[in-house]
């Protein structure tokens, strides 16, 4: 009897610790949605502003002054002509805020050369720019003649090199605005008159340095000086006003309903940066051509190229393989549409192609003249992208120009 009672209190005793799991798992999941449910404290808020009651603006009587009652933060319409445009969406799709140019997280000067080009790229506004150039001109006795805020240039006084007596120097410094935002470019322009002594009027600017030397003497000056003091001299109000009446050098737009990015460049600095561009920040660049303004380019977003900590565990993925093309750059570019066809394209249906089939990658076109060029994000067709898969492609340009 004390037997059959002991195996009766075991099983009893079982199953009352088999109801209790039973019961603290069902409250554990009917704890998930207290919390995080829609009804629960840590619900998802993002949707709420839509259930906002639109309230009517504010009527004031007769006769009060409204000019105080506008707007503080106008919402402005967008237009066709916005960046952020698209008028083939269902739905409205906030756009991603422009990321941080490269050149910003780095050296905060440097001198760029292109070509035959050379300037003195800094990460710093025109204003703050203008009275430090002033203080290095003073501090190396360079007496400024002629001073313009609204272009931007600076012109030295003639000077003579302790090395060569027999001639007259003169430089002028033209500040413009840099291609990306909040950085500034300084162009030195050198000419050279013979005689021991200052010519009486002065002669009109070369298009380029006559001593390639002496311009580099005060360019890598100033660009030393520059970097070894970001503090001196403060900032100038009046020159804040640089280039301000002058188109940007790259600026996101649209075309046609089609996102692209203009470019107020020469056509070897625009091919240029277009290249650097094209081998950065996601992209590779399979091949190009800058006398036709064609890069091909393979493109893969680096958050999304990410391995998940799965495959970090076991090292998979952490140096994948540069991406390949079975085609060449002819190829593509005999394939693709031309003239008024690759204007009015059509957008991209790359599995309804029939040849160069399965084509990755996407084209980089760059079309236009010197000073007024229009670029754009194509699929290896001359096809349009969906608008938003182009402006991330852009963007992305648009980052690393230099």
């Amino acid at each position: 009897m004390n037997l059959m009672t002991a195996k009766a209190k075991k099983l009893a005793t079982s199953k009352m610790a088999c109801y209790g799991y039973l019961v603290c798992l069902s409250a554990s999941l009917s704890g998930c949605g207290i919390f995080f449910g829609d009804d629960g404290v840590f619900r998802n808020r993002e949707n709420d502003y839509l259930k906002a009651d639109s309230l009517p603006p504010l009527v004031l009587p007769a006769g009060t002054n409204k000019e105080a009652m506008g707007e503080l933060y106008p919402i402005p319409p967008i237009s066709a002509s916005d960046f952020g445009y698209d008028a083939t969406a269902s739905e409205y799709d906030v756009p991603r805020p422009m990321p941080l140019s490269a050149n910003m997280l780095q050296d905060n000067v440097k001198i760029q050369r292109v070509g035959e080009n050379s300037w003195i790229l800094v990460n710093a506004a025109p204003g703050e720019l203008w009275p430090r150039i002033r203080n290095f001109l003073n501090a190396n006795n360079l007496s400024a003649t002629r001073a313009d805020l609204k272009q931007g240039i600076i012109e030295t006084g003639w000077l003579q090199f302790k090395t060569d007596l027999n001639s007259q120097d003169k430089y002028r410094l033209q500040i413009d605005q840099g291609i990306q935002p909040e950085t500034s470019e300084i162009h030195i322009i050198h000419m050279s008159v013979q005689g021991a002594t200052k010519p009486a009027q002065d002669p009109e600017w070369p298009s380029k340095s006559m001593n390639a030397e002496r311009e580099k003497w005060l360019m890598d000056e100033l660009a030393a000086t520059l970097a070894s003091d970001t503090t001196e001299g403060g900032t100038s109000m009046m020159a804040q006003a640089i280039g301000g009446n002058v188109a940007a050098k790259a600026a996101l737009g649209m075309y046609k309903n089609e996102p692209v990015m203009t470019l107020k460049l020469d056509k070897t600095r625009a091919m240029a940066t277009i290249a650097y561009a094209a081998k950065r920040d996601g992209f590779q660049l399979f091949e190009s051509d800058a006398s036709t303004g064609m890069f091909y380019v393979h493109y893969k977003n680096l958050e999304d190229a990410k391995p998940g900590w799965f495959k970090r565990l076991f090292h998979i993925g952490l140096n994948p393989k540069p991406a390949t093309t079975p085609y060449k750059l002819e190829q593509v570019v005999a394939n693709m549409l031309q003239g008024e066809a690759f204007e009015a394209a059509p957008y991209s249906m790359r599995d309804d192609e029939k040849k160069l089939k399965n084509a990755p990658g996407y084209m980089v076109v760059v079309t236009g003249k010197p000073g007024d060029y229009v670029v754009r994000a194509r699929d290896p067709y001359g096809k349009r992208l969906k608008p938003r898969e182009a402006r991330e492609l852009i963007t992305r340009l648009r980052k690393n120009l230099i």
